[in-house]
């Protein structure tokens, strides 16, 4: 994470989430691809912005967007 995080700048992080699946990027590069195998969590519910635990910090967040995945049309 050293090599691809930008202290002190802005970073770009994006989040894909495909029904069990789920990818992160940080400015580009791939950091998790992760399928959730427990039945149990749910995949629809509340979006929210935190950051873990740990010493005192401070978060800002611009430019969010949000897109709903479509599934392209069978031809």
């Amino acid at each position: 994470i050293k090599k691809t995080l930008k202290p002190g700048e802005w970073n770009d992080y994006r989040i894909r989430c495909e029904g069990k699946r789920i990818q992160l990027w940080l400015n580009g590069v791939q950091t998790v691809d992760y399928t959730e195998e427990d039945a149990g969590i749910a995949e629809t519910g509340v979006i929210a912005l935190q950051i873990h635990s740990g010493p005192p910090a401070e978060a800002s967040y611009r430019d969010i967007q949000i897109r709903k995945l479509t599934v392209p049309s069978a031809e």
